[in-house]
């Protein structure tokens, strides 16, 4: 509040995006994506989906073989592995959930979250982790999409079981 009579002073603040977008500070245009470069760059997204199941492949066996070196690890190592495999986890759900793998992409949030969680001690922990790398193996030999498929909902319960009974 300022001095006088008890009333309210607003400061306005210069928008600093406007002025990087070459507009004046006080200019109240509104912003518009050209929709053409919106449809290059969805063409480009869509051209890419061609590498999706070599870049899955790639990630699932990194993600992989991360887990199995954090098996037969020591603790001091398990911190950066268990960061690797929350990491590759991530980029699944990232990767898949871009070109409409709603089962991967919910096996790949599923894990990187339980990462966030997980007792380097406790060996039932190992047997939730497993379990999710295992239908995310599934998932991707039977290329299965859509998270709402019979096959989908029997490999949800695989993980959903897991964490029931070893969490």
């Amino acid at each position: 509040m300022n001095k006088n009579n008890g009333q309210v002073e607003v400061f306005h603040r210069i928008n600093k995006l406007k002025a990087k977008a070459g507009l004046a500070p006080h200019d109240n245009a509104q912003g518009v994506i050209n929709p053409e470069k919106v449809k290059t760059a969805q063409d480009i997204i869509d051209k890419k989906e061609e590498e999706y199941p070599n870049e899955v492949k790639d990630i699932l066996t990194k993600l992989s073989a991360s887990w199995s070196d954090y098996k037969d690890a020591l603790d001091d190592e398990r911190t950066e592995l268990l960061e690797k495999i929350y990491n590759y986890s991530n980029n699944i759900k990232d990767l898949t959930s871009m070109y409409k793998h709603d089962l991967m992409s919910h096996f790949g949030l599923s894990l990187r979250d339980f990462c966030e969680k997980i007792d380097l001690h406790k060996q039932e922990h190992h047997v939730i982790v497993q379990s999710h790398i295992d239908v995310m193996w599934v998932t991707y030999e039977e290329k299965l999409r859509s998270d709402k498929s019979e096959k989908a909902e029997e490999l949800k319960k695989v993980v959903a079981l897991a964490i029931e009974k070893y969490s």
